[in-house]
């Protein structure tokens, strides 16, 4: 019996019924670039602190004094969500990368389960991207009238942009998991037929 190629692009399917397998290269660049997205975020996120000098003046003595203060990305539950996430996305991103190079020609199964998990993987990004991002638009702009809380983006500038180029790396890692979706679920409409 001749054999058949199933076209894909998660880096799984190939041809069917023992014949050589192929590589799909956009599956596992995407792959690739979302382990190192991932890598990236979560180091520069969790390393995230600034130590700054704050010039306190007391209104009633008029006396100015001096206070060493440390930010860090480890005092808002929000940044520590992020790593979190992105540090698990990281693990399975590897673990994922590494089936799909030793399993090259899949069974559909392992094609459905991979692409839930990718779904997984991308619904976790965008809510650490989310809780991430909502920190960071107060740290930028206060939330006075609510919460009461100053902006602190001007005096610790360095720990803000910090924390907004992790999250830019993790929205990329998030387009890169998006397009696995996308491209699982074409190959499963693919395979359908």
């Amino acid at each position: 019996m001749e054999s058949q190629f199933r076209p894909g692009f998660d880096g799984t399917q190939g041809y069917t019924e023992g014949s050589p397998p192929s590589t799909n290269l956009p599956g596992y660049i995407l792959r690739v670039l979302a382990v190192v997205f991932t890598l990236i975020s979560t180091v520069v996120m969790g390393t995230a602190k600034e130590i700054v000098t704050l010039l306190i003046r007391d209104p009633l003595t008029n006396e100015t004094t001096t206070l060493m203060a440390t930010v860090k990305s480890t005092y808002s539950a929000g940044y520590v969500y992020f790593v979190i996430v992105n540090a698990v996305v990281l693990f399975c991103s590897v673990i994922a990368l590494v089936i799909s190079i030793a399993k090259r020609a899949g069974s559909g199964g392992t094609l459905f389960a991979r692409s839930v998990a990718d779904l997984v993987m991308l619904v976790l990004l965008f809510s650490g991207n989310g809780a991430a991002t909502a920190i960071s638009v107060v740290a930028e702009n206060g939330q006075e009238n609510l919460a009461g809380w100053d902006r602190i983006c001007d005096t610790v500038s360095k720990f803000c942009a910090r924390v907004n180029a992790a999250i830019a790396v993790s929205m990329l890692a998030s387009v890169a998991y998006l397009l696995l979706v996308l491209l699982g679920m074409i190959a499963l409409r693919r395979r359908s037929y």
